[in-house]
């Protein structure tokens, strides 16, 4: 009787602490806190990456580094978010996701001052380093929006990927003028976003205190629908997210040279390059918010890949005037999808635990696929001297994109397939 009591009463006791961590953690101020703090974070997860593609030629010929060299700065970010994005939910369960968010901060802010503080070993390290804490955004901030703004997913999402996208058209569009204004040149470009990511860990500092002084976060306590790599709906997401990945860094990389043939020049194909950027902002405002009110996204994930499949196929086609269209249909395809798939981490998982491990699963399989695709797009092209086979591996990227966003667009959980 008296075990009874004392079990009861320390059962009220947790119940009581849990409350009030939940009210602490729900409080008007902690939300708007950490919003600000998710917009500040994503406008750096991308404008430290874009802006190497611009000063490329200028950090090859200062440091001497061969194309090869000089490749492995577009490609060691990818091969890190796809290894390194495994492990992000497992060590988000131990530390905390606000708590891992605000020490990734200070990794990147350190990788972004290793990276222009010598030669080319520092240069590598600084990159990977700013790579991980760049993962660490990439796969926390979808499902952390799950957890906080449950009621605001698709608007929350869309102000999320518009930073995103600004961040990274600002790192493309100034790094090469401010690299010509400076003394520092390549150097001072790439360090300009120290200051974008100090004032993100100030805006984090916030929330991260408060998550200090509550609980930890509740990954260890959600119970997860099965084994994720053995689920077909995980598999659907994983796919959609990592043909949509492999077919941008594909066309991202090779498109100068593919449009070429037609006697596009570097320049205008620069300009269009920059259209594309603009295409992607209305889609990453409009396809969240409205993933978000509807049951099922099963014909915006299928429109994603047939409005890349006519892309394609324009630049398939022998005539200049189509490959202008074909470069606004890859943005606003790829932008569609990748905002899209960052609601399906959220719309098909039960809780903030499941979000996670299906970020952390689709992002890695995804960021591989990335990596792999503009190495073998170039092969192909050694091999053959033609475009024409990488660009028909496209279309088949884009079919796979069409019938993954269609199976995952259907109204499911991950647990309508648990085994």
């Amino acid at each position: 009787m008296l075990a009874a009591l004392c079990q009861t009463n320390l059962n009220l006791l947790i119940f009581g602490n849990l409350m009030k961590t939940a009210v602490t953690l729900s409080t008007t101020q902690h939300r708007l806190s950490l919003f600000i703090a998710i917009i500040a974070l994503a406008f750096v997860l991308r404008g430290p990456l874009t802006g190497v593609g611009p000063l490329l030629q200028n950090i090859q010929s200062q440091l001497g580094l061969s194309g090869f060299s000089a490749g492995l700065l577009t490609t060691v970010p990818l091969l890190t978010f796809g290894l390194f994005s495994i492990f992000i939910p497992r060590l988000a369960g131990r530390l905390g996701s606000e708590q891992m968010v605000f020490f990734a901060i200070w990794i990147l802010t350190l990788g972004l001052l290793l990276r222009c503080g010598g030669g080319l070993f520092p240069l590598y390290i600084g990159t990977a380093l700013l790579s991980c804490a760049i993962a660490v955004g990439n796969v926390l901030i979808p499902s952390m929006v799950k957890r906080y703004f449950p009621m605001k997913i698709g608007l929350v999402t869309a102000i999320y990927a518009l930073a995103m996208n600004v961040g990274g058209a600002a790192g493309s569009g100034l790094s090469a003028p401010i690299a010509q204004l400076n003394q520092w040149g390549w150097r001072g470009a790439l360090l300009v976003w120290v200051i974008p990511a100090l004032l993100s860990m100030l805006i984090w500092w916030l929330p991260f205190k408060v998550a200090n002084a509550t609980a930890k976060a509740e990954l260890p306590t959600h119970r997860v629908s099965g084994n994720l790599w053995l689920n077909p709906l995980a598999w659907q997401i994983t796919l959609f997210m990592g043909f949509q990945s492999f077919l941008f860094y594909s066309t991202v990389s090779w498109l100068p040279q593919i449009v070429a043939k037609a006697g596009v020049s570097a320049s205008e194909c620069g300009k269009w390059l920059g259209m594309m950027q603009l295409v992607m902002i209305p889609a990453n405002l409009l396809i969240p918010i409205y993933a978000a009110k509807i049951k099922q996204q099963h014909w915006m994930g299928a429109m994603c890949g047939i409005v890349l499949l006519i892309a394609i196929f324009l630049l398939i086609s022998p005539w200049r005037s189509c490959y202008f269209p074909a470069v606004l249909l890859l943005g606003l395809g790829i932008s569609s999808a990748f905002c899209l798939s960052m609601m399906f981490f959220n719309l098909r998982s039960n809780n903030m635990t499941e979000g996670v491990l299906l970020s952390g699963m689709a992002q890695t399989c995804g960021y591989l696929l990335a990596a792999i695709g503009p190495v073998l797009m170039g092969a192909l092209h050694d091999m053959l001297n033609s475009w024409m086979p990488s660009l028909w591996l496209l279309v088949i990227a884009a079919l796979i994109i069409t019938f993954a966003g269609w199976k995952a667009g259907q109204d499911h959980k991950l647990s309508d397939f648990e085994k």
